[in-house]
């Protein structure tokens, strides 16, 4: 059944593929900022989101067809997922590939095509999707049970849907959900025009190309990026063991740092 919400329903919408990535960044940086529960995204997050977009795109979603649009989402990762374990496919986490070798890729195909725009071709957007579905950057209060996945849509119906709906966003709404800086956030980080300096030179071993490894995560913010890359520097020890981490917990320890360090 449709809902309706300010007065539009919310049923199906066409997206084009910019709109649904701005959709996906955007919430991605509100999982990986901390900023929402462990049910779901609130309806601030999901205003918020919706009020982005608009003003980017000049449309007139609502955050009720950001929900619908998540569902799709879901059921994607998940099926991206389940053809990770395809028999035969391998995954490429840098690039988010599902690789199948001609013979085993055109006897799948032959009888899964709906499968197909998933194998063989970088998944450009599934580092969002992890993040906001996925449990890999859930820690402390953030964090479910390993089959259970972060952030479904399904999850916050009652949360979302339990408000009044027709109330305007806010400047402040939309302040919840954004990177605006927090009082004294930066306190918590050490700093120093020498720090990066000094430590370089009191360790050279330091992993060849981390700064591009850590400027490439998706779905964070630059500040949070580069205030990681300066905590790695002042930690070689810890900048070795990051950089021989599999992408996905890459994303767990640069999600953890941002929820201790920025909140």
């Amino acid at each position: 059944m449709e809902v309706e919400a300010s007065g539009v329903k919310a049923g199906h919408c066409q997206w084009t593929p910019t709109q649904s990535q701005y959709i996906l960044t955007f919430l991605a940086n509100i999982v990986a900022n901390g900023t929402r529960t462990s049910t779901g995204f609130k309806r601030v997050h999901l205003n918020a989101c919706a009020k982005a977009l608009n003003e980017h795109f000049k449309l007139s979603r609502t955050a009720d067809h950001i929900t619908n649009h998540l569902k799709t989402w879901r059921s994607k990762y998940t099926k991206i997922n389940q053809l990770r374990n395809v028999s035969a496919a391998l995954w490429d986490e840098d690039n988010f590939i599902i690789s199948l070798d001609h013979e085993h890729y055109t006897e799948y195909v032959a009888d899964h095509k709906a499968d197909d725009e998933y194998l063989n071709k970088p998944l450009t957007y599934y580092g969002d999707l992890a993040t906001i579905f996925g449990n890999s950057v859930a820690t402390g209060p953030y964090a479910r049970g390993s089959n259970e996945p972060l952030g479904t849509a399904g999850d916050d119906i009652e949360e979302i849907h339990g408000k009044d709906t027709s109330a305007a966003v806010t400047t402040d709404d939309g302040a919840a959900a954004s990177s605006a800086t927090k009082p004294n956030k930066r306190t918590k980080i050490v700093q120093g025009s020498g720090a990066i300096k000094e430590a370089a030179t009191a360790d050279k071993d330091m992993p060849e190309g981390l700064f591009d490894t850590v400027n490439t995560l998706p779905s964070f913010e630059h500040e949070h990026k580069s205030f990681y890359f300066e905590y790695l520097v002042n930690n070689p020890h810890i900048a070795r063991a990051f950089n021989r981490l599999p992408f996905d917990h890459k994303l767990t320890w640069v999600a953890k740092f941002v929820n201790d360090n920025f909140h």
